[in-house]
């Protein structure tokens, strides 16, 4: 028996501490789980596990949960330690982004014509941001305006880079559940003439209680 952890914030089960098997909660199947990995030397005669696949947590649904008594059942097929698996809430703590400044602007800068054709209003593209909700933006980790590379938890500076890039970041997105700051010269300065430049930017979001005021957009 289990009690739901507090919150809105998506809930899952570790199940590492388990084998092989099956899992209900209140009644309700949450999936096959199977924990224990093929030795790098392979297998004997009394054991067969297809591969090193090594699954550890499994979502539930809060829809499923009560706020107390939950009752979970295990179909445990070769033993573990049921005394060790644990619950937690989780939620997106890295978002990211990257766009280029010859990308189109976001979709409310279209305006449709008389004739029927679309047409662009003076606009730049933009780099948006969003924590999931009840989160806010807490830290800017990387933020690049020139020729950054890499993707995601893996950014780095390029050559081009304008030195401002990391502060007014912050500044517009630093304390919000989301924000959206235009990917232009006009922004953050030219740092390279005559280079297609990029944004990159990757931000840490945290429960509200740990960041500053929210800040206006860009």
């Amino acid at each position: 028996m289990f009690s739901t952890p507090k919150g809105t914030d998506p809930v899952a089960i570790d199940l590492g501490s388990m084998g092989k098997g099956q899992a209900w909660v209140n009644g309700h199947l949450i999936g096959r789980y199977w924990s224990l990995v093929a030795p790098e030397s392979g297998c004997s005669s009394s054991c067969y596990y297809p591969g090193a696949y090594n699954e550890r947590k499994y979502h539930i649904p809060r829809e499923w949960l009560k706020e107390s008594d939950n009752l979970l059942v295990l179909f445990e097929e070769t033993g573990g330690d049921p005394s060790l698996i644990s619950l937690e809430a989780h939620y997106a703590k890295t978002v990211c982004s990257r766009i280029s400044e010859n990308y189109y602007p976001p979709l409310s800068a279209w305006s449709h014509l008389s004739s029927g054709r679309a047409s662009v209003n003076a606009a730049t593209p933009e780099l948006r941001l969003q924590c999931d909700d009840g989160h806010v933006i807490s830290e800017i980790t990387f933020a690049s305006y020139g020729t950054p590379s890499g993707g995601c938890l893996n950014f780095s500076k390029g050559n081009c880079h304008a030195l401002s890039t990391l502060d007014l970041v912050t500044e517009a997105c630093v304390g919000n559940t989301k924000c959206a700051i235009s990917v232009s010269n006009d922004v953050f300065g030219d740092p390279c003439r005559g280079v297609l430049k990029d944004l990159a930017v990757e931000a840490k979001c945290s429960p509200p209680s740990t960041t500053k005021e929210p800040r206006g957009e860009m």
